[in-house]
């Protein structure tokens, strides 16, 4: 068998700690292990198959989190304008509702959707959970019941609300902004 040919790196101490977090985290025994699980190179060690990571080095390539809430939020828009108490809703509803947003054109035709087909059909169901979970982590929804969301009452202003539904009808798909956090609780 033949032996394979060794290359040495170098590495400064912040990435040595990244990659020392990463390895822990990922469960590699080894530097070598840890790089080929970064690289998604599936080379498959005992170490690897005990504990993956999920997802928390994988860049997202789909839609910004910032259009994927503020099309979660808008899902109680009126109620919570017009009433003091929101609806709950099933997870499938919220996934129609954010779903139809993507697939929604712009006037000059193009679509969420149509930018990022692959990831809209593998992966936007996901997302959207992921969103709801952050949305619910921040303090703008909540869920009592398994599959069941509400936003907590009053908790979006006015003004925010025009700026959700500026974001969701005006940020087209192809000037899309990466925005971190729209909308802020009061501390």
């Amino acid at each position: 068998m033949a032996k394979k040919k060794q290359i040495s790196i170098q590495l400064d101490a912040e990435t040595k700690a990244v990659l020392d977090k990463h390895r822990k985290v990922s469960g590699s025994k080894s530097y070598k292990d840890a790089i080929a699980n970064l690289l998604g190179l599936g080379i498959d060690t005992p170490q690897s198959k005990v504990k993956k990571t999920r997802g928390i080095y994988k860049e997202h390539s789909g839609v910004s989190p910032l259009i994927i809430d503020a099309a979660i939020l808008r899902c109680w828009e009126y109620e919570a304008r017009y009433y003091e108490v929101t609806k709950d809703k099933s997870r499938a509803e919220i996934n129609n509702a954010v779903r139809e947003c993507m697939q929604r054109p712009y006037l000059n035709g193009t679509t969420w959707m149509s930018i990022y087909p692959r990831w809209h059909k593998e992966s936007l169901e996901t997302y959207i959970n992921d969103r709801l979970h952050s949305l619910k982590a921040k303090g703008f929804i909540n869920n009592s019941k398994k599959g069941v969301w509400t936003m907590v009452s009053k908790v979006i202003k006015e003004d925010e609300w025009n700026l959700l539904r500026l974001v969701s009808e005006r940020i087209q798909p192809h000037k899309q902004l990466n925005i971190s956090d729209l909308l802020r609780r009061d501390e």
